[in-house]
């Protein structure tokens, strides 16, 4: 059976496009905001990267990479995590991604059965006669329930993204969920976290980018970029790390979760 690669499927071009979204969704940070943006912090973090990192030193630069004026994007992410105290601060911040986490990983580790419809059953979520969008979006309410805060919302549409892979699956494939098997904890918890950081990121600073792209196309561009460089991070701090030894019902477990994000923070912050 093959599957589709992380940020695969038609739905990836434009993230409005996902199919598990429902019409009503919100996307964070979508005002346009227009402040002046014209004072350059390039030159000063070149010399001092340690210096402090406001939140207009952030939006300034991720405004000049934007428009091409700037070209690193590792910079950008690392201004966006310092503009939140630093790696430790934006990990523990990072509360609702976290709780999701542990949900995520409690409904793969809780099962007594490999397969998907079993799972389902368990958690009493009625999959017959219905479509994979429609039950994925009850599998989205249970794990991640109807946002209150900025940060809630941030963790759901990580997570539709993130469930997105499971759609491709029984949609490329022609699939059921009586036909595949439950996903890895290996798989589908990197991958939740390197679309919560993307997410936060788009949250907070996406606007500069839809304001001062040049084109659609070069927003495109840049948000793909940053994907990939978050993707690339998360993949080296995890390299080798087992979350099926994880186990997610401990008292301890936030903890745990938090030093997952801070070990990517920090290697992004750096």
């Amino acid at each position: 059976m093959g599957t589709s690669s992380v940020y695969g499927g038609p739905s990836n071009n434009d993230p409005k496009n996902n199919p598990l979204l429902p019409d009503d969704f919100v996307f964070g940070d979508e005002e346009n905001e227009q402040d002046d943006v014209d004072q350059s912090i390039e030159q000063t973090q070149a010399t001092n990267d340690n210096k402090e990192v406001s939140w207009k030193d952030a939006k300034t630069y991720m405004s000049k990479l934007a428009s091409g004026k700037y070209k690193n994007t590792g910079k950008a992410i690392s201004n966006h995590i310092k503009a939140y105290g630093g790696s430790k601060a934006a990990s523990a911040t990072a509360k609702a991604g976290i709780n999701t986490v542990i949900r995520l990983g409690g409904f793969n580790s809780n099962s007594t059965s490999s397969t998907f419809k079993t799972v389902l059953e368990e958690y009493k979520i009625d999959f017959k006669d219905k479509s994979a969008k429609e039950v994925l979006n009850e599998l989205t309410n249970l794990i991640a329930p109807v946002p209150i805060t900025k940060d809630d919302s941030i963790a759901r549409k990580a997570l539709i993204v993130t469930l997105e892979y499971i759609y491709d699956l029984l949609d490329e494939e022609n699939l059921d969920f009586e036909s595949i098997d439950i996903i890895s904890l290996n798989l589908m918890v990197p991958l939740y976290i390197k679309n919560y950081i993307y997410e936060r990121i788009i949250s907070d600073l996406g606007s500069r980018i839809e304001f001062y792209s040049s084109s659609p196309e070069k927003a495109f561009e840049t948000e793909k970029e940053l994907k990939e460089y978050i993707t690339a991070k998360v993949d080296i701090a995890f390299k080798g790390k087992d979350f099926t030894q994880v186990n997610f019902n401990d008292n301890d477990t936030k903890k745990v979760i938090e030093s997952l994000f801070n070990q990517c923070y920090t290697l992004m912050e750096e």
